[in-house]
């Protein structure tokens, strides 16, 4: 059971979002099920495949939401993406489009919209939110649309997308210079491709949350490692895990340091995962991608470990399930990692300006593609 005080705090966290954040929403006009803000509102309004009107616009959150029958309320059949922006920069958003695609692809849902047009009303959404220093944080979602109250995707009229840009902070500054302890779910694990392919970024969480549940269940803790079927190590709830072997020489021959992380076969194949391998090898490191990792992989007098995510960044773990990383404080390496995470973060040429022209986007993203 939640205390009240946890309510009270997760209600006033709800009440700073709604006064900063806005959202952008699409879907299909159906009389009697879209939300009449939306067919009243003053947005674009297109056509559908089936001859059917397509309206969207940007809104306070109070001010319209999705329909009850929208698959994704019903059934969580979706695809999302989590995107930061920083210093007034979407970073790495070609990345985060393609795997999008790559995700829609996989459950059969087909972008009502080309990647320009979605660009453009991302970024008017951005520009209409005050984001401090020219950080946020933007939630894509597409989903599988409105339809009938049963799972057939084809008694779908067409997608839905809505996109939300506020700020984001999973944890406090203070928790990177003396890192977070992590849970083990040992009950609820990872599923494997047979059941749900974990290179899906789905909105199908569920797993996720119980494993969260059961692995910080009696303790003040914000996340979990997952272990796949047969055991082994696959990720924690919403971040990729590595551990980081130090062998004796290292501070003078980086190739001392093995970054070691699980295979993509049980987990996402993360944005920020991928970079941080990349950071990694450009310091001379190697970089070992395992199917075989245990939970006592990643802990011993000789290892640091770290977890890395959109929201998170770079987070040095100390702990896992009570036995400690190392001394139980963040090491160097991961340390040196953070500083490569924040200084790609900070640098333009990551990203796409959130102040770029409208007429520019086509452009843009070309260059974009270029420079990748």
């Amino acid at each position: 059971m939640r205390t009240d005080d946890e309510i009270r705090a997760a209600a006033e966290a709800l009440r700073e979002v709604g006064t900063r954040a806005r959202v952008y929403l699409s879907m299909p006009v159906i009389e009697g099920v879209t939300p009449r803000a939306l067919v009243e509102g003053d947005g674009n309004l297109t056509d559908d495949p089936g001859g059917l009107p397509r309206k969207d616009g940007i809104f306070r959150l109070d001010e319209v939401g999705l329909s009850p029958m929208d698959h994704v309320a019903l059934y969580g059949d979706a695809a999302f993406e989590g995107i930061l922006i920083r210093n007034h920069s979407i970073f790495l958003y070609r990345e985060h489009m393609e795997r999008m695609e790559r995700s829609l692809e996989k459950i059969a849902i087909e972008m009502p919209m080309d990647r320009v047009t979605l660009t453009q009303r991302m970024l008017e959404t951005a520009q209409q939110v005050n984001l401090p220093e020219g950080n946020g944080y933007i939630r894509l979602v597409v989903t599988r649309g409105m339809g009938d109250l049963g799972i057939n995707p084809k008694k779908c009229v067409s997608p839905t997308v809505f996109m939300i840009v506020s700020t984001i902070r999973l944890y406090a500054r203070e928790a990177y210079e003396r890192g977070i302890p992590l849970g083990l779910s040992r009950q609820i694990r990872r599923p494997n491709r047979s059941v749900l392919d974990p290179n899906i970024k789905s909105n199908n969480y569920l797993n996720n949350v119980m494993a969260l549940q059961e692995g910080t269940r009696g303790r003040n803790l914000a996340e979990s490692l997952m272990l796949t079927d047969r055991g082994y190590v696959a990720e924690a709830t919403v971040d990729n895990i590595f551990s980081v072997v130090r062998t004796p020489g290292w501070e003078s021959d980086p190739s001392r340091v093995e970054i070691q992380t699980p295979s993509s076969e049980y987990c996402l194949p993360g944005i920020t995962r991928e970079t941080v391998i990349q950071l990694a090898q450009k310091r001379g490191y190697k970089v070992i991608v395992r199917d075989d990792m245990l939970p006592l992989d990643l802990v011993g007098p000789d290892r640091e470990c770290f977890m890395t995510g959109t929201g998170a960044g770079v987070m040095p773990i100390t702990a896992i399930s009570h036995v400690n990383v190392g001394d139980g404080k963040p090491g160097p390496v991961t340390a040196g990692l953070i500083d490569d995470i924040n200084a790609a973060m900070a640098d333009p040429a990551n990203g796409l300006s959130v102040k770029t022209p409208l007429d520019a986007v086509a452009e843009a993203l070309g260059e974009a593609a270029v420079r990748s």
